[in-house]
């Protein structure tokens, strides 16, 4: 197996085994907050994340499960 070949199987095995992460900034982008913001929520733990030295990543999973969890609590509290 030459170089490209182990860095295609590599590309593939990571595609299909392991979680899509985000940063944060990225995670800004997609729930539309900002930077205080959304370091009040990876500090805080409302949106779980792993800090990896300095950096904050956020699973694709988790940043879903979250924006569900507000858009309950939206309705929830909309219906009275």
């Amino acid at each position: 197996m030459d170089r490209s070949e182990y860095k295609d199987a590599l590309d593939t095995y990571k595609q299909e085994h392991l979680p899509v992460v985000l940063t944060a900034a990225e995670a800004m982008d997609i729930l539309g907050v900002g930077k205080n913001t959304m370091y009040r929520l990876l500090k805080s733990g409302e949106l779980p994340a792993v800090r990896i030295g300095r950096a904050w990543r956020i699973s694709e999973e988790n940043l879903g499960h979250f924006l569900l969890g507000y858009a309950n609590l939206v309705k929830a509290t909309s219906q009275g």
